[in-house]
């Protein structure tokens, strides 16, 4: 499995690390606008409308500066709000700026430039409203030491609109530069991964037709030379039917094997063809060839005692039907091969119902109770395998003076 992967937070979130910038934000904006609003109203006379707009900028302008708490969920609102809070109110454009900020960060070029002139307009009306009180109600203002209050230079506004834009657009660009980045470096780690999934691949690929080419140089040419002595034998023991037969059934499981070999080929060579990327396994068996493979072991030599009894057999799937076979073939195998001429007990029972049930038993030969379990190798652990990947249960090994294969697999049904 991939390993986890951790989502990006959203740009509004909770992190323990905003909690104080949060605080600073929602500090600084309330502040500012009620100064700007508080300001607004010391000229004198002070009249009953300025005091009423002046009061309605303090009231609104506590609301407004809220929205701090929200411009990486709703950067455009926030910059919007702040915007039309400070060409309609006397307070200042600071919640703007912050929206601005977020909006360069996260938003396209397009957006960015229509929100960007709508907070230039109202950070430059805040400043000129400013600018155009007397002195007593300005906020840059300066007072002498004799106790006259100075207004402030031009150039002192302009500055503070110029560094209040410029602060704006330069955290916006960092925020977006610092995403940009993040995006890359996380593609580019998904590309490496990518890249270094191909390598493997690739080598895995290349040992694949490496054993292609060697199981074909060697296992396939000697099984056709096996094919052909089986058939030379056959013509030669023409007076002798037994062994006639012998041969005969050697050059049939000659070319059986043969056929097997080249689709186990064919898929080493293209893994990702057609024909492997199918559930459907390399050469179809079917339950039907189970007769025919205890014909085969008898013929060998082993006798073999067997009761199968299979039900509803044309509604189990190719691979379920291709794994039994196979089961029932290493079980086979296993048993001529560590305990030749002894009886051999076969007890398969199939239905759509019940699931698969097989039993096979020999009795150990005297070398194995002295010296071990024999079939202990690579047949038993691909029984294992197989009946691990159809959600079965296996047990094999020596028990009552018996090697015993018992193997349950529910039954898997073909799809339409």
């Amino acid at each position: 499995m991939p390993p986890t992967e951790k989502r990006p937070a959203s740009p509004g979130a909770w992190r323990p690390g905003t909690v104080a910038l949060h605080v600073v934000l929602v500090v600084f904006a309330l502040a500012s606008m009620l100064v700007a609003s508080s300001y607004s109203a010391m000229p004198q006379p002070a009249s009953g409308l300025r005091l009423a707009w002046a009061g309605a900028g303090m009231v609104l302008g506590t609301g407004v500066a809220s929205l701090v708490l929200v411009r990486g969920r709703y950067p455009v609102l926030v910059a919007v709000v702040g915007s039309i809070y400070a060409l309609l109110l006397p307070g200042d454009s600071f919640v703007a700026l912050v929206g601005l900020a977020s909006v360069v960060a996260t938003r396209p070029r397009r957006e960015v430039l229509a929100v960007g002139g709508l907070v230039t307009l109202a950070t430059g009306t805040a400043v000129l409203r400013d600018a155009s009180r007397p002195a007593a109600g300005q906020v840059f203002s300066s007072t002498q030491p004799g106790g006259e209050v100075v207004a402030a230079p031009v150039w002192s506004h302009v500055l503070v609109f110029v560094l209040a834009l410029g602060v704006a657009v330069g955290v916006g660009l960092y925020r977006r530069a610092r995403r940009d980045l993040t995006e890359v470096r996380a593609q580019s780690r998904e590309q490496a991964q990518t890249t270094e999934h191909l390598r493997t691949e690739l080598t895995r690929q290349e040992e694949r037709d490496l054993i292609a080419r060697e199981v074909h140089d060697t296992l396939a040419h000697r099984l056709s030379l096996v094919s052909l002595q089986a058939g030379a034998l056959e013509v030669v023991a023409a007076g002798d039917p037994e062994l006639q037969e012998a041969a005969s059934a050697v050059q049939a499981n000659a070319h059986r094997s043969l056929d097997d070999l080249r689709g186990l080929i064919g898929v080493l060579r293209d893994p990702a063809s057609a024909r492997s990327a199918t559930t459907e396994p390399p050469v179809q068996l079917s339950l039907d060839d189970l007769a025919e493979l205890l014909t085969t072991t008898r013929e060998a030599g082993t006798p073999v005692v067997a009761t199968v009894v299979v039900s509803d057999a044309t509604s189990a799937s190719a691979p379920f039907t291709h794994a039994v076979y196979r089961i029932v073939q290493e079980s086979l195998t296993n048993a001529s091969k560590h305990a030749p001429s002894l009886p051999l007990d076969v007890a398969l029972t199939a239905s759509a119902a019940s699931g698969l049930h097989l039993r096979v038993s020999n009795p150990l030969p005297r070398e194995a109770r002295a010296g071990g379990v024999p079939g202990a190798g690579a047949g038993v652990t691909g029984i294992h395998e197989r009946v691990r990947l159809l959600g079965g249960r296996a047990q094999v090994g020596p028990h009552d003076g018996r090697f015993v294969v018992d193997v349950w697999l529910p039954w898997v049904v073909h799809s339409a």
